[in-house]
């Protein structure tokens, strides 16, 4: 397959919350890929950033278009007036005369129709969004052109967007009402699934393009930069994101392989769930550029230390979902959504499992005997105690195994060690061991240990044990 060609465009990628029932007008970070380095220390190679806010240029842009109150579209929409624009297009708000509703029609900028890659690109975004048919994804209705201006007809959604919804929260000085951000993250998540099982990739999920209507419903809006993920040959290309939502790859510009590009949105995702979670995003910054930079090389705080009453449980989904290596996030949005639906109900099924034992051939056994009985866990495996503390550290698992008897740092040192971490609090401790008995049990248990089982242990008794232990933990 040939490689895509790159457009040097200016694309605003907030484009506008189409059929956004505020009518805001918005611009943000665009990025587009270009050749060539950056300067050490300063842009990634290979990106240009462009201003946060730019003047609006709405009226002089329907005016060029010859778009005003009461022009009829193909005979059947009734412009009713402008509802934004966007570095790629203008929207406005139209009734359809046949089926009597309103919808949204987004129109492509005047400067920028007579590119040719351009008006390719409006086309794929119309394809790509209307080969996708689900309740959690805005609606295309019609495409067509307007004096060789091509445009399409979207659902409207007369409501607000996610970024409303958390700017409200924060005008009252509250943190994000949990349930309703949860409600909120699980549907992106299964409009995005029906995204990319159409073969799409949105690039640029962020909380302004999740459109909430008065029923509580959420539509993913602007597939605007979408991939196409079917072999078609050249065509157009665009680096386009928004810093706070741009998985590492993206920044430097390595998420050219088909086989990783949903995990850009899996990402993105993880973004949103940890800004809606905490009341802020997991890096901040001062310039776009800083926050990429954060992307790139800092980890996210634990969520659970920016927002004290939220379960630690949530911890290790989201910094999974946020790790630099996208062979290291969740394989699928499917996977992450039921990770967070796991953490809310507080499932025993664990996600992740740390294992620390120096003895290689018992913790080869251990990790790929629990790899079988919980599918889709992530088994960490470590030889020695200081190693199994910084894993933790950098990303809390779901249930920890210890050894009692390691040299350097034994499980009794290891178990207090891991209690003294705030994001142990509900993570089940199984000690394991060939020797010991009460005496150290109950030091263990005074450690904060939740249970003890002599090695070499059959592993439906371990699977069970962990269920046990983690189903008490939940209740505790």
């Amino acid at each position: 397959m040939k490689a895509e060609a790159e457009v040097p465009v200016d694309v605003d990628v907030s484009e506008l919350e189409a059929g956004h029932g505020a009518r805001e007008e918005r611009a943000s970070g665009a990025y587009e890929k270009t050749t060539g380095d950056g300067p050490s220390g300063a842009t990634p190679a290979g990106l240009r950033v462009r201003s946060r806010r730019e003047p609006s240029r709405l009226p002089s842009v329907l005016e060029d278009l010859h778009v005003s109150k009461g022009v009829v579209v193909d005979g059947t929409y009734r412009i009713e007036g402008p509802l934004g624009a966007g570095g790629m297009g203008v929207v406005v708000l139209a009734r359809d005369e046949r089926l009597d509703r309103l919808v949204a029609i987004k129109l492509i900028r005047p400067e920028l129709f007579e590119k040719d890659d351009l008006r390719e690109l409006f086309v794929v975004e119309a394809r790509a969004m209307a080969r996708v048919n689900h309740p959690n994804v805005l609606a295309v209705h019609a495409f067509g052109e307007l004096d060789r201006v091509p445009y399409f007809v979207m659902e409207y959604v007369d409501g607000e967007s996610a970024e409303d919804w958390l700017a409200r929260a924060r005008d009252r000085g509250a943190l994000p009402d949990l349930e309703r951000a949860l409600d909120i993250v699980d549907q992106a998540c299964a409009g995005a699934a029906a995204i990319h099982a159409a073969m799409t990739v949105h690039r640029d999920l962020k909380p302004s393009n999740l459109l909430l209507d008065a029923t509580g419903r959420v539509a993913v809006s602007d597939l605007g930069v979408a991939r196409i993920l079917e072999g078609r040959e050249g065509g157009a290309r665009c680096l386009v994101g928004s810093a706070a939502y741009m998985a590492p790859e993206a920044a430097l510009g390595n998420d050219a392989s088909p086989e990783l590009a949903h995990l850009r949105d899996v990402y993105a995702l993880g973004c949103i769930a940890y800004e809606l979670l905490t009341g802020r995003p997991p890096f901040d910054g001062p310039t776009d550029m800083a926050i990429m930079a954060k992307q790139l090389t800092e980890a996210p705080p634990l969520p659970s230390r920016v927002r004290p009453d939220l379960p630690p449980g949530y911890d290790r989904v989201l910094l999974r979902a946020l790790e630099k290596d996208p062979h290291a996030r969740f394989e699928s949005v499917a996977a992450f959504r039921e990770a967070l639906a796991q953490a809310r109900t507080g499932s025993e099924e664990p996600t992740t499992i740390l294992v620390a034992d120096d003895d290689p051939d018992w913790r080869s056994i251990l990790c790929t005997g629990l790899a079988a009985k919980f599918p889709g866990v992530i088994v960490d495996g470590y030889g020695d105690g200081e190693s199994a503390i910084e894993a933790f550290e950098a990303s809390p698992h779901s249930v920890v195994l210890v050894d009692l008897e390691m040299p350097e740092m034994d499980g009794m040192v290891l178990t207090r060690r891991l209690r003294a971490l705030a994001a142990s609090r509900r993570v089940p401790i199984i000690v394991l061991t060939a020797a010991g008995g009460p005496g150290e049990w109950r030091r263990l248990s005074q450690l904060g240990a939740d249970a003890f089982l002599v090695k070499p242990a059959n592993l439906e008794d371990v699977a069970l044990l962990i269920r046990r232990a983690m189903k008490s933990r939940v209740a505790a």
